[in-house]
């Protein structure tokens, strides 16, 4: 027992007396320097932005009604289904329409068998007329039974178009690709032409609206890049400014801008948004990586590398510019060094391993 016990504190004095295996740090009580990756500070042309709520909204909506009415034979779509453009919706039932294609075809058919009596009819008359054997009035009330017929058979092929147009209508297709936001109609029921049956918003045009002051609208310029969150769907993205609605607010003087979104997997009509609108013209102004940001009591800081130790430097930022922020320019030049992964932990002064 006694030899085990000195060999435990032989193996322990080792450890910390000889170098590299761990006995220096945790004597003098330095922490082990942090391994980091850092990314340069740059400058750039852009505006200063300001966060403003806006909401979302279709700016391609459609109360889809019907051409034609009909009872509801089945019903394909629900509320949120997303829909690719020409996909069936609804379908109607036929069962009128199918026996007014067969008595229009039955029509038609008699008609066929009349005209070609007529034209005989009137081939007989012709020679008989020829050889004046028929009067010429005799031969003219042959003549205009035919022609009577034949435009008989025009108005029953236009009846049998139309009869099969309904057919067609009565199947009820998506108009565009699109989200359906309202159902207002089920199976079994009876809807009249120009019911309507759903709501339904194109997923290609969808919108943030946002209410910005008029001083401010010179500045939204059709075609500029903005920052949008989506914090409920937990989406940051990048819109395009697409213009203004033409109507100012009588007593706030504030203009909605319309903010294009790319396509979202779970967009909802009046969610909220978060964009950063431009509130000055484009200027040089100073860039951090938005990795490079951590707070620290409620303020924005990042950290810089000083002869291998971490500096860190408050930030105010003044807009928001893809993965990076603009920032005030005190104390940042382009080319320094800030700290973008493994600053979570970093603390001032602790020595750094830069392994980028």
């Amino acid at each position: 027992m006694r030899q085990k016990k000195g060999l435990i504190w032989a193996v322990m004095a080792v450890f910390f007396l000889v170098p590299g295996l761990g006995g220096a740090n945790a004597q003098n009580g330095e922490q082990p320097p942090a391994r980091v990756v850092t990314a340069p500070v740059v400058q750039r042309i852009v505006a200063e932005t300001t966060k403003v709520v806006g909401t979302l909204y279709f700016d391609r909506l459609s109360n889809l009604s019907t051409e034609v009415g009909g009872l509801v034979s089945s019903v394909h779509v629900s509320e949120g289904d997303r829909l690719e453009q020409g996909a069936v919706m609804f379908r109607l039932n036929t069962d009128f329409i199918d026996n007014e294609i067969e008595s229009v075809l039955a029509q038609m058919d008699q008609v066929k068998v009349r005209l070609a009596k007529a034209q005989k009819d009137l081939d007989r008359y012709k020679t008989l007329f020829t050889q004046e054997a028929v009067s010429e009035t005799e031969y003219d009330n042959i003549l205009l039974s035919k022609e009577e017929l034949v435009k008989q058979r025009v108005i029953l092929e236009k009846q049998l178009d139309l009869t099969r147009l309904k057919r067609v209508k009565s199947v009820i297709l998506s108009p565009f690709d699109g989200l359906v936001l309202e159902k207002t109609v089920e199976k079994g029921d009876w809807v009249s032409q120009g019911s309507k049956l759903c709501v339904i918003g194109s997923i290609n045009d969808l919108f943030v609206k946002v209410s910005v002051s008029e001083s401010f609208l010179r500045f939204a310029k059709r075609g500029e890049q903005v920052e949008v969150s989506i914090e409920s769907l937990g989406k940051n993205l990048t819109g395009l400014i697409d213009g203004f609605i033409p109507v100012a607010d009588p007593q706030t003087k504030s203009v909605f801008v319309k903010v294009r979104l790319p396509l979202l997997e779970n967009p909802v009509l009046n969610m909220a948004a978060t964009v950063s609108m431009p509130v000055s013209e484009k200027k040089s102004m100073t860039l951090v990586p938005r990795d490079a940001l951590v707070s620290s009591n409620g303020q924005d800081m990042v950290f810089t590398v000083t002869d291998g130790k971490a500096a860190p430097m408050p930030v105010t930022i003044l807009a928001y510019v893809g993965d990076h922020v603009a920032v005030a320019p005190q104390g940042f030049t382009a080319g320094m060094p800030l700290v973008v992964d493994g600053n979570a932990r970093l603390r001032p002064g602790q020595a750094v391993t830069i392994i980028n």
